[in-house]
């Protein structure tokens, strides 16, 4: 069931995934575990929905002062990320006069998914099976009883909740600590740029084709509505011209909220006294890549196979 359909944030989504935290020059969490599974995952998934929405592309961090450029080749040097990072040089930086006095590095393993393309097919394909139902869910209408649930006329074992914000408003697990973050991305278009990486200084500008570029993206705590913003538009506007000496136009400016909590990591798990109610939810800005990796974890948990991971496990937080 979908009861919310045009407020979904992945249809925002600027829908990366990248193995490395920049911040500290650190591998993301888990991401040994969730590369993999990801580089498996979404190749099956365009198999079988016939379409195509994974484009593999570097990012190239470009650092704002010497001790960035340190950490980041101190990095390259270790072993365990020989995998994710390198320091090989890339003339398409010069090419297109992109600013890097402290130089850059080069992020392999990462890529983003049109989520926007993804979700429309998913969906497509979950009408034509009759498997979704186009109404917003009415709580009241739900039974829960010992041995199964009952919504109007469906009856199930188990119902899953993947509301993403709208959880707050979930009478079973509205306890749960989410934070929405409002974010805001530009679509932009520049005739005299050929980039064919995406390009990191505390933002991104990710290529996507035919003169187009995403820009993004803005993290606001204090805004709970899907609006744009011209402050936001403004501090886009102005990281562009710290990398690109380029004039460029905006053709769009979109907003969403993520499904963050308190602690970065997911929520899932099942109710601490309805256990044929279950959640999953708190993606965050990391969301492409850790979603399909626990979506198998959970599944394999609620068909008994082994206990949920206790870092995403709901069962951390109390009512």
């Amino acid at each position: 069931m979908d009861n919310n359909w045009e407020k979904n944030s992945s249809l925002v989504a600027a829908g990366m995934y990248n193995p490395i935290v920049f911040k500290r020059i650190t591998k993301s969490w888990k991401a040994d575990e969730l590369v993999p599974y990801l580089n498996n995952f979404y190749p099956e998934l365009e198999k079988h929905l016939n379409a195509s929405f994974d484009t593999k592309i570097d990012i190239l961090r470009i650092f704002k002062n010497w001790e960035q450029q340190n950490d980041f080749i101190a990095k390259t040097e270790d072993d365990n990320y020989s995998e994710f990072i390198n320091s090989e040089e890339c003339k398409t930086l010069d090419k297109n006069k992109v600013e890097n006095n402290f130089g850059y590095g080069t992020v392999t393993q990462s890529g983003w998914i049109n989520t926007k393309l993804m979700l429309s097919k998913y969906r497509q394909f979950l009408e034509k099976e009759a498997l979704i139902l186009n109404e917003k869910f009415d709580f009241d209408s739900l039974k829960v009883e010992t041995e199964k649930i009952t919504y109007k006329e469906v009856t199930a074992n188990k119902i899953i909740f993947c509301e993403g914000t709208q959880i707050q408003q979930n009478p079973y697990f509205n306890y749960l600590p989410m934070v929405p973050t409002q974010g805001e991305i530009l679509t932009i278009k520049i005739e005299n740029l050929s980039m064919d990486k995406i390009l990191n200084k505390g933002f991104f500008i990710m290529p996507l084709g035919n003169n187009l570029y995403r820009v993004g993206a803005t993290y606001n705590w204090k805004i709970s509505h899907y609006e744009t913003t011209e402050e936001a538009k403004a501090e886009l506007i102005e990281k562009i011209k710290t990398v690109l000496p380029q004039e460029f136009e905006i053709v769009n400016h979109q907003a969403g909220i993520r499904p963050t909590v308190k602690d970065r990591k997911p929520l899932i798990g099942v109710h601490p006294e309805y256990k044929n109610l279950g959640v999953f939810n708190g993606m965050g800005t990391k969301g492409i890549l850790i979603a399909p990796y626990f979506a198998n974890h959970f599944s394999e948990f609620l068909e008994g196979s082994f206990e949920l991971e206790k870092e995403v496990n709901i069962d951390r937080f109390k009512p």
